[in-house]
């Protein structure tokens, strides 16, 4: 009997092993194929990788369903605790056009409370991509906890990293020092890129501001290239 069926396409293929894939997500392409031929389907080495990829979309649903869950996922956070800050921002021009996630702000009553009992008043910012399908920066802000271990104090989600986001970011972040005194001395260490420092200067204008010595060494390899091999030159003479 020939098992080529042309009607087996990779989407109807990816719904049949989403049973066995959600009690073992490491199956290998063969074991796919092994569940596909119990169907009475003999599928191409393309339609059994391009399955084994469609699966978990079945099973754990895609970014853009995702997104879609952020607005009760806000609400949880809010009803679970209510001194939780979580605000969304949406893009939407006019209200005959449907409102477009366009980043969102985070921070746990927890982590203000570990926050002001137990970490240094230094914390550090910096921002990475993601790299889904959807992109987008996370922007986080770290302290030092008494074990000198990083401590997370709270996170974003945007689009972009530039001076309008950081700038949006620490308005936020002014909330999350609302109830705190005032007097506590705020050393902020960042890595001066995209307009962070721009940013917490004009909001918080009493921060003392640090800079993380990784990227001014980078930075200086990057500019001044020449100067440093002219220099590691005789470093390298002085030693022979």
């Amino acid at each position: 009997m020939d098992k080529h069926c042309a009607e087996a396409t990779s989407d109807w293929m990816a719904k049949k092993p989403v049973c066995v894939l959600r009690d073992h997500p490491n199956m290998t392409s063969k074991g796919v194929k092994v569940e596909l031929r119990k169907c009475g389907v003999k599928p191409s080495k393309m339609q059994v990788f391009r399955a084994k990829n469609k699966a978990p979309a079945k099973i754990e649903g895609t970014h853009a369903e995702s997104y879609s869950k952020i607005p009760r996922y806000a609400e949880l956070l809010r009803n679970n605790n209510p001194n939780n800050i979580c605000k969304i921002h949406y893009d939407r021009p006019n209200l005959l056009v449907e409102p477009k996630f366009l980043r969102i702000f985070i921070s746990i009553r927890a982590q203000k409370l570990g926050f002001v009992e137990g970490c240094r008043p230094v914390i550090g910012f910096d921002g990475c991509f993601f790299k889904g399908p959807s992109g987008g920066v996370l922007l986080t802000a770290v302290a030092l906890d008494a074990n000198n271990s990083i401590f997370s104090i709270v996170f974003a989600v945007t689009k972009c990293e530039n001076k309008e986001t950081w700038r949006w970011f620490f308005y936020y972040f002014q909330e999350f020092f609302g109830p705190f005194d005032n007097n506590i001395p705020l050393t902020f260490m960042s890595d001066r890129q995209k307009g962070l420092n721009l940013a917490y200067e004009e909001i918080f204008p009493d921060a003392t501001g640090r800079h993380c010595c990784r990227h001014i060494c980078s930075n200086f390899k990057a500019q001044f290239l020449d100067i440093l091999a002219v220099s590691i030159g005789r470093q390298l003479k002085v030693m022979m």
